[in-house]
């Protein structure tokens, strides 16, 4: 099982995959631009989005998660229930509260749910139709720190 968590804030990106490894999937971090990217290339089973992600963004994330053929599901993370109008509109798989109990139990209840829709299916099934097999990413750990390192960089080198 495979969990891309979406977030533009990195200390609370970090904290949310430590909290999601805990469903026993493998996490991988982005930022919402660099998500479409990965969600192009790799099948995951769910992609949580922080609510640090603008509308637009987790819109265009969402319908990339959903593309045709696809089984993957989309989860959107809020602070408060006021939030949850923000993001009325856009076809989410499920809501959770950012509260670290009520965000385990809904991912594990929803990768439960991606598992339990085609049981006799392998999970790396790909649509017949689809000409680029996707893969699912190997264990990649939510490495904060290399990318604090790399934004360091390019910031510095844009600074002089």
């Amino acid at each position: 099982m495979t969990i891309l968590a979406v977030g533009e804030d990195l200390d609370l990106l970090k904290t949310r995959a430590e909290l999601l490894s805990k469903t026993g999937a493998n996490v991988l971090c982005s930022s919402g631009a660099a998500a479409l990217k990965f969600i192009a290339e790799w099948e995951f089973d769910l992609v949580v989005l922080g609510h640090t992600i603008r509308r637009q963004d987790a819109k265009q994330i969402t319908d990339a998660a959903h593309r045709q053929g696809s089984k993957t599901l989309v989860m959107m993370l809020v602070s408060e229930e006021t939030e949850m109008q923000t993001f009325e509109g856009i076809p989410l798989d499920g809501r959770s509260f950012a509260d670290p109990a009520c965000l385990i139990r809904s991912a594990s209840q929803l990768l439960e749910r991606r598992q339990s829709r085609h049981p006799s299916e392998p999970a790396l099934k790909m649509p017949v139709n689809s000409s680029l097999a996707k893969k699912k990413p190997a264990s990649y750990p939510a490495d904060i720190s290399v990318r604090r390192a790399q934004i360091a960089q390019f910031q510095n080198r844009r600074a002089g």
